[in-house]
């Protein structure tokens, strides 16, 4: 009986692996990828409904906009688990998008809707032993927005955004030998408010703020959940960010900006974590620019929680810093596209004799046109 509860608690673990054990790092744009995601000050595209809905009030044409984010992330051990049977390799990979739409509305503001996903993670363990049939997962969050954006005078504007955000939890664990089958697929909805304030006190510079109030999923029970504290709730995060944008040549913009993540809410095993973010933007012709960017994406587990025997959770590899190189080219007025790639750095990890490694890689693809 130890034996099946033991490999049962490392089969969760593993799936709780990659979906948790980071912050919310999915950003849509692949211009704000390329920026290192400092994209809060500048918010010139509909990827604002995001990063600072307060930019809408720039953008009085009626725009559409559609991006695709990929991410590979496989989580790998230079062995299997303590217990020798347990998978050495969590491969995740998905493809998720980004839909947004924004038009004048009312007393010369703007309006915009999207569609996008904001968290999670998801995929399967692989080398799993023949007594294993299958280990597979994955949770998300899926983020229907609305918002509305004024600008107030010359310098400053202010937008509000309204978030319903799709929390979704899926896992299949099963072992016949074992006597395991967890098998269960569930889905709630909670509800998120955003304000955003942009000011611009002289024509290089832009400065902005940006709350998200976080929000509470009350998602049904489910004790056999891939990660325990979630299994009756699950928090989003409260964050806040301030950022500022400076053209430091005339074809040259650099861009920074810091947040606070209060994920200690989400979790008693979490603290709240700042991430920090720069980016660069050299317009080398007319129709092409060019981006170069950094930002950090820190460890959620506090440390009485770090050393875990079993599993690859709450180890100090998931301190993340990603470096990101992106491009966009405006084929007319209308239309243009854009692409970035972001790259992890992190150090393997060893623990108990089990060297781990945790890299990740993003690609984004963006395109957008403007009816004018």
């Amino acid at each position: 009986m130890k034996l099946k509860m033991l490999l049962a608690v490392m089969l969760v673990a593993g799936i709780a692996t990659v979906s948790y054990a980071k912050s919310h790092f999915i950003t849509p744009g692949a211009r704000a990828g390329g920026f290192g995601t400092a994209f809060s000050a500048v918010a010139d595209d509909l990827t604002a409904i995001y990063y600072n809905p307060a930019g809408l009030a720039y953008q009085k044409d009626t725009q559409v906009m559609a991006s695709l984010f990929y991410i590979d992330y496989p989580a790998t051990a230079s062995d299997k688990s303590p217990a020798n049977y347990m998978s050495d390799k969590y491969s995740t990979n998905a493809a998720v998008p980004f839909v947004g739409f924004s038009t004048k509305f009312f007393y010369d503001s703007v309006i915009a809707a999207g569609v996008y996903v904001l968290g999670g993670g998801g995929g399967k363990l692989e080398n799993l032993p023949p007594f294993i049939q299958k280990v597979e997962g994955q949770q998300s969050y899926m983020v229907y927005n609305i918002s509305l954006a004024k600008q107030i005078t010359d310098k400053f504007s202010i937008g509000l955004g309204f978030d319903a955000i799709q929390f979704q939890d899926k896992l299949v664990a099963k072992s016949d030998l074992m006597g395991i089958n967890i098998d269960y697929n569930r889905s709630a909805f909670g509800f998120q408010g955003n304000i955003g304030l942009m000011y611009k006190p002289i024509e290089k510079l832009s400065t902005a703020f940006v709350l998200r109030s976080g929000s509470y999923v009350d998602v049904p029970n489910e004790p056999a959940s891939s990660n325990p504290s979630f299994a009756e709730k699950v928090c989003y995060p409260l964050t806040w960010e301030v950022g500022f944008a400076y053209d430091l040549f005339e074809d040259f913009t650099f861009a920074a900006s810091v947040s606070q993540n209060k994920t200690s809410w989400t979790s008693e095993k979490y603290h709240d974590i700042f991430q920090y973010r720069v980016g660069t933007e050299y317009r080398a012709t007319e129709k092409l620019a060019l981006h170069l960017g950094f930002f950090s994406d820190p460890n959620l587990i506090k440390d009485e929680y770090k050393d875990t025997t079993y599993g690859l959770t709450n180890l100090d590899m998931y301190n993340m810093k990603y470096t990101t190189i992106g491009a966009e080219y405006k084929f007319t007025e209308s239309l243009k596209a854009g692409l970035s790639f972001t790259h992890s750095f992190t150090n393997p990890v060893t623990h108990n004799g089990i060297t781990y490694k945790y890299e990740v890689n993003l690609g984004r693809f963006d395109i957008s046109y403007k009816f004018l």
